[in-house]
């Protein structure tokens, strides 16, 4: 069941939210979706804080942050859709979902429609890859209006949950896919970046990172744990919808003149699950011309995202 919250108003479009579950029935360990659509007539608001309330039947409630930045449980970033992951299954019965939205006049705006299409980076045809066109952005240009402060409640129904553990439940939820990982070269270094996962899918905080990278594409989707292994000792994962930032020196790679290195990530909890390996990225490096110093590479930064699977 959707239940849509409305603000009356004759001047302008109301704030709309609708608030739901991905699915009405679940069975442990599968986790479930909440998602919170915040619109003004046909346009998403977005820079809203979205908070989510979970309560079971017998009282217990879990409360999370939605978010759409297109990382974790969300698809599509600054659609309006707000969406997170939950996991917190105490046991078996019916949890109610409720939705509080606030929007500050500093902070939430309108945006575009965006289409939901998926978007395809690239694809590999006998053998080469082939770039598409990069992802559109939405730019500052393209906001439609700011809004004014809101407040909003929807609920989005109920659900049932069966085959939790009457003993209480282990981790069985690994840190969720990485989806946006890009990366730069600049000079001889390659700067990676991306939204860090959770310690449970998009929740919480992941224990560590594996990144490995190869002048393959190919041996680094089909064999990446065998891929070579970029050293992230120093780095530190941060929260769940964090922006993460690593710069290094490759190794083991001979740089040559327009060398394409291939990078992608795991997630690793602290029960050791992994996450799935994310999107895999380009970095091309280059040798300087003759008459520049042999001991300068150019700062050209050329990023790619290859694919997203």
């Amino acid at each position: 069941m959707i239940v849509t919250s409305r603000a009356a108003s004759l001047a302008v479009p109301p704030v709309t939210v609708k608030a739901h579950m991905n699915k009405d029935t679940n069975n442990f360990p599968n986790p479930m979706v909440i998602y919170a659509e915040v619109s003004q007539g046909f346009l998403p608001v977005l820079g809203a804080t979205v908070m989510a309330t979970v309560e079971q039947e017998t009282g217990s409630a879990v409360e999370l942050k939605l978010l759409d930045d297109g990382s974790g449980a969300d698809i599509t970033k600054n659609d309006g859709i707000y969406s997170k992951y939950f996991t917190s299954f105490k046991g078996n019965g019916r949890y109610n979902l409720k939705v509080h939205i606030q929007g500050r006049k500093q902070t939430v705006r309108l945006g575009r429609r965006q289409s939901r299409a998926l978007y395809v980076p690239g694809y590999i045809e006998n053998g080469e890859i082939k770039m598409n066109a990069p992802r559109p952005e939405v730019s500052d240009e393209e906001i439609q209006a700011k809004l004014g402060s809101f407040n909003r409640v929807a609920t989005g129904g109920s659900f049932v949950v069966e085959n939790v553990p009457s003993g209480g439940t282990t981790d069985v939820f690994p840190p969720c896919k990485i989806t946006d990982l890009e990366a730069q070269s600049e000079e001889d270094k390659i700067h990676l970046s991306w939204t860090a996962p959770g310690n449970d899918l998009d929740e919480g905080q992941a224990d560590r990172y594996i990144i490995k990278m190869s002048e393959s594409f190919l041996d680094l989707r089909n064999t990446f744990d065998d891929s070579i292994s970029v050293n992230t000792s120093s780095l530190v994962p941060k929260p769940a919808g964090t922006k993460e930032s690593f710069q290094f020196k490759p190794e083991n790679v001979t740089i040559e003149n327009g060398t394409i290195i291939y990078f992608a990530i795991r997630a690793v909890d602290n029960a050791s699950l992994t996450s799935e390996v994310s999107n895999i990225v380009q970095a091309a490096l280059f040798v300087p011309p003759k008459e520049s110093s042999p001991d300068t590479l150019p700062t050209e930064v050329i990023t790619t995202i290859i694919l997203n699977e």
